[in-house]
């Protein structure tokens, strides 16, 4: 891949800390640097050290963008992911994609931690200042990007991870109108339990406790810390639930304008703007686990601890009895002794699905149904080759973050980034479909202009190789979409099953019923123990909640769990203390021996007498039927043996 033809264009730096954004110039207005891509991102992370400044971060937006181009060209601004916490868009190289799909990429980078997600408090700061760092960088593009020969009127944003959840977001909020035409969503949404920080005040005064700032008073706890040295402020240990966020984007009625699935479901003016391309990968929570596991699998306590762990942490009502359907739910019944290797899998894939894979679902169905403003395009796909020299297992599938080398088109030049390297001629093919599946959205909204091709067998002549491929849009009815591999092909219905039981099942059992007087009914068993965790839980003694003040505009933001999520949302699970990681083996658990639980209450009483009332009836005339039988063979006997004593 000849990458001669792009420049390198560092557009414009930020200064800041927690005080008011604070902007800088350079000498020059824009820098152009032509050396090779390892010189640049060298260059890039010498320059954007991010925690090594003492005061300040330093993001930068950085484009990629073809030379001596005569029409304006299409837009791609890429949102890295991986962590609200850490992570860069620096190593993301977007020349090859540019090159191969004559589109001008951009990556951008926004404030992390603390210092882009600190909670807005009443009178004293606003919040989410990341999310607006992002919006600049749009607003940036759609002021300057004619200048480069870009077309401020054709922008695709796409992340990954976390970055996948931002995208969610800007599409939700109204200070984005007009600044971008599509999205698209890898590995995440705003809907996972991860997305939305719902305790980032608990957090907030735990920093300013252990830097001796004043807590009572809102505005002077954050005036102090926008004092504090930033390396003081990093310092500070936080205990963070697992599977939940510390500092990330918080709900404030302007820029989070409500619950992201309230907001998609019933206020579609923003969010029906936007053609949405979304997928995932098959494994989503690959590294939940260690090598020596992954090669050895889990027995079934490690299994329930991780399971119980996930509950507790996603959920409030009726714990015990979620946990117990999702250990049946991912438990395959037709083998009766569970290999380690099984119950590793069936666990990766819960986790899996109860943490992207569902809410990514769940939002590609909400905007397929989107019908006001108009009927944007939907499509999804399943990522599915594994690369050949991948460090990861064959066995398992496709991991998280395996697509994007492709999608950044790694393959196709001999080292590219932080990404894997000896990859094969197939798989340089595949990068080619991939990077011509994205950059066809991004310029027309739909993947299938110009009409794709893909190899229907490599020893077949070049003409026969080609056959057509159509990418039909996703509904939640038909639910088509395209599974990516060496050949890719239509499917669908992607684990419908397993997405049911999230989707429907679980949110009819996340319920409190009005009947109940206690939240003890809603505990699991045996929860104060802290050996029967694998990870840091959710303490739900609610004397124990610490709260700061919340600007008015979150007042009236909906605080219940949302109807057909399944994931919690309600204030009582949003302040907490936390519980540290237990150091010493867990006592065993006896999972079976609860199952009973499941039918201690309501419904599952009536239930449970019927169905053992019907049973023990249809046994006791099953027993007088076969004693029937019994005796009238026994009759038979003896009177055929009397007849030959008297013969």
């Amino acid at each position: 891949m000849n990458q001669q033809n792009k420049s390198h264009v560092i557009i414009s730096t930020l200064q800041y800390s927690l005080n008011e954004i604070q902007y800088r110039k350079y000498d020059e207005s824009f820098l152009v640097v032509k050396e090779s891509a390892r010189s640049v991102y060298s260059f890039y992370r010498q320059n954007c050290a991010i925690y090594n400044h003492k005061e300040s971060m330093a993001p930068y937006i950085i484009t990629e963008c073809p030379r001596n181009a005569k029409s304006k060209i299409p837009v791609m601004v890429f949102i890295h992911g991986e962590s609200y916490d850490w992570n860069s868009g620096n190593p993301y190289d977007g020349s090859v994609i540019s090159s191969a799909g004559n589109i001008i990429v951009i990556t951008i980078n926004f404030r992390l931690g603390i210092f882009g997600f600190l909670p807005a408090v009443e009178g004293s700061s606003r919040g989410n200042y990341g999310i607006m760092d992002q919006v600049a960088a749009l607003h940036w593009i759609q002021e300057n990007i004619a200048e480069f020969g870009g077309d401020p009127k054709n922008v695709t944003i796409f992340g990954h991870g976390h970055g996948a959840a931002c995208v969610n977001l800007l599409m939700l909020t109204p200070l984005t109108r007009g600044l971008f035409q599509r999205a698209i969503m890898q590995s995440g949404s705003a809907l996972s339990p991860w997305a939305i920080a719902r305790n980032s005040l608990v957090y907030t005064r735990q920093i300013a406790k252990s830097l001796k700032c004043p807590t009572e008073d809102s505005a002077v706890l954050v005036e102090c810390l926008r004092q504090r040295p930033v390396q003081d402020i990093l310092a500070v240990p936080l205990s963070v639930p697992d599977h939940l966020t510390a500092f990330g984007p918080t709900i404030d009625g302007v820029v989070v304008p409500g619950e992201p699935a309230d907001v998609m479901e019933k206020n579609t003016e923003f969010f029906g703007q936007y053609d949405l391309m979304f997928g995932m990968t098959r494994i989503e929570s690959y590294n939940q686990f260690s090598s020596q596991e992954d090669k050895m699998g889990i027995d079934t306590l490690r299994r329930d601890r991780l399971l119980r762990t996930l509950v507790r942490n996603l959920f409030t009502y009726h714990l015990q009895e979620i946990f117990l359907t999702v250990v049946n739910e991912y438990t395959d019944w037709s083998k009766p002794d569970q290999h380690p290797i099984i119950i590793l899998d069936s666990t990766t894939d819960a986790m899996s699905d109860a943490l992207v894979i569902a809410p990514l679902v769940r939002t590609g169905n909400f905007h397929s149904r989107v019908r006001y403003p108009r009927k944007p395009k939907t499509y999804q796909y399943v990522f599915t080759h594994q690369t050949e020299e991948a460090e990861y297992s064959q066995r398992m599938g496709t991991v998280h973050g395996e697509d994007l080398p492709y999608i950044f088109g790694a393959p196709l030049v001999n080292s590219l980034s932080h990404f894997p390297k000896n990859f094969t001629k197939a798989e340089s093919s595949l990068s080619e479909t991939v990077i011509l599946f994205w950059t066809n959205f991004a310029k027309t909204g739909d993947p299938n202009e110009p009409q794709l091709e893909t190899e229907s067998s490599s020893n077949e002549k070049p003409k026969a190789k080609a056959e057509k491929l159509w990418w039909p849009e996703y509904n939640d009815t038909h639910q088509k979409y395209i599974s990516i591999g060496s050949k890719p092909r239509v499917r669908d219905h992607y684990h419908a099953h397993r997405l049911s039981f999230w989707l429907n099942l679980i949110p009819t059992l996340h319920r409190a019923a009005a009947s109940e007087t206690t939240t003890n009914h809603h505990l699991l068993e045996d929860h104060d123990n802290p050996y029967t965790y694998d990870g840091i839980v959710r303490n739900r003694n609610p004397g124990e909640n610490i709260a700061l003040t919340t600007p008015s505009t979150t007042s009236s933001t909906p605080s219940t769990t949302s109807k057909d999520s399944g994931i919690n949302t309600s204030a009582y699970a949003t302040l907490i203390i936390l519980e540290e990681r237990p150091t010493v083996a867990p006592k065993s658990m006896n999972i079976s021996g609860s199952l009973a639980m499941i039918f201690q209450q309501g419904a599952y009483s009536t239930a449970l007498t019927v169905t053992i009332g019907i049973g023990c009836s249809l046994l006791i005339l099953n027993i007088i039927i076969f004693a029937g039988v019994y005796l009238n063979r026994e009759r038979t006997i003896q009177h055929h043996m009397d007849y030959k004593e008297r013969s």
